[in-house]
């Protein structure tokens, strides 16, 4: 077995000794149950251990903790469920437990230099990889999508405080593919040389994700705090120089983290090229993942064939066929219809306009429909009195405040609706 040593080996306090083993054992016990996606293949290493945790922190928290919640619910959409806290409260312990009986086993090694660089070497990738990922799915787009059609025609006392940071995050492409870049350059990360450049860019980027999930209640917190504190403990031992230069305007030198070297040549030769490959795999695997999520977001969220916001024409004459207080038909995704009435309240029908046949079903009834040039659509209904026609006519969306507005250089004055 090739044992990798370090050119300059240091003698550690008993303290940081000690700071080193809870740290090993939580930071990579948490990125073994949160990956999150982050390590390619990784879900297959880490799936018996996320079973295991499943089976154990419910009963964890029922019969230790007495906290009562739906034990059915495990990490999902949310990563701040009662599971992922009481996971958290079970890891912390564990590292305490672990870090003391390592310490009762393992008392006269001088320091952990090399175990050091492994665990930064962990958090590195997991971090940037993390953000990588993210940030590539924004420069498509498509993690915050622009405001749909019934976006646009709900009023704002009906947006969660989640669903109005998604909005306002969608609404503009150009901040999204910046953002994007941002996150993107957490691949700083991925080399020593720049290791703290790309630890100082992932906190600023972090605290800016954190901003958002803790104020918007999104239910990212505890993954988004994790990532702020693994960029810190990066940048632990580089405090002092950072602290001399940026607040004591002191010349500062910044340490190059050591790197373990192999004895054996093909190792040592091998380490690099083994690198690289990673790296391009993750290239290769993050292309294929947005192709991949383009066709499923195109499958999933299909337009319906008459996708369209449409205000019912108003008429003298009551209508038997739909309710009198109906006023718009939002028709987006390919089965749904989204119907506001005069009050402004939403009511959802599943409904599928056949093209072929030129049908549509609406509140129970079967209309036969024609759409006009101009876009409006015409909905005919045989009754036993005669046949019912309602017009639906077509709002167009350009004109709405906030699709009709658009970059200004020149403002006179602000343009605040």
């Amino acid at each position: 077995m090739d044992t990798p040593v370090l050119a300059n080996s240091s003698v550690w306090s008993p303290l940081k000794k000690l700071g080193f083993r809870f740290s090993f054992i939580f930071i990579l016990s948490f990125i073994l149950l949160k990956n999150n996606g982050t390590f390619p293949l990784f879900n297959i290493i880490s799936k018996p251990f996320i079973a295991l945790s499943q089976q154990f922190t419910p009963w964890f928290a029922k019969h230790i903790l007495h906290y009562q919640y739906d034990y059915a619910i495990f990490t999902n959409g949310s990563g701040d469920t009662s599971y992922d806290w009481v996971v958290l409260l079970v890891l912390f312990l564990l590292a305490l437990l672990g870090s003391a009986i390592w310490s009762l086993l393992d008392r006269k090694r001088k320091n952990y230099d090399i175990g050091y660089y492994w665990l930064t070497l962990f958090i590195r990738y997991y971090i940037a990889l993390m953000l990588i990922n993210y940030g590539a799915i924004k420069l498509t787009h498509s993690q915050m999508p622009a405001p749909g059609l019934s976006r646009l025609m709900q009023p704002l006392n009906e947006f969660s405080p989640m669903g109005l940071a998604w909005t306002f995050m969608g609404f503009s492409k150009g901040y999204n593919i910046f953002v994007g870049l941002v996150e993107i350059s957490a691949a700083f990360l991925l080399f020593r040389r720049t290791l703290v450049l790309g630890a100082l860019v992932t906190i600023a980027t972090s605290i800016n994700i954190m901003s958002i999930n803790y104020f918007f209640d999104v239910p990212v917190k505890q993954l988004s705090t994790a990532l702020l504190f693994l960029s810190i403990f990066l940048l632990l031992p580089y405090l002092r120089p950072l602290n001399n230069f940026f607040f004591k305007g002191e010349p500062a030198q910044l340490q190059l983290l050591a790197r373990p070297v192999f004895q054996k040549k093909w190792l040592k030769k091998g380490a690099p090229w083994l690198k690289i490959g990673f790296i391009a795999f993750v290239v290769i695997t993050q292309v294929m993942g947005l192709f991949s999520r383009q066709k499923l977001m195109d499958h999933y969220f299909k337009k319906s064939p008459l996708y369209g916001i449409y205000r019912i024409e108003d008429k003298n004459s009551e209508l038997y066929t739909l309710p009198s207080d109906w006023s718009y038909l939002i028709f987006e995704g390919e089965n749904q219809v989204t119907i506001r009435d005069r009050y402004y309240k939403a009511h959802y029908e599943e409904t599928r306009p056949d093209t072929t046949a030129k049908t549509i079903s609406l509140n129970n009834f079967t209309f036969d429909y024609q759409v006009a040039d101009n876009g409006d659509i015409v909905l005919k209904k045989t009754l036993e009195k005669g046949v019912e026609e309602i017009k639906l006519i077509k709002q167009n969306t350009a004109d709405f405040e906030l699709n009709k507005r658009s970059f200004s250089w020149i403002q006179e004055y602000p343009y605040n609706r």
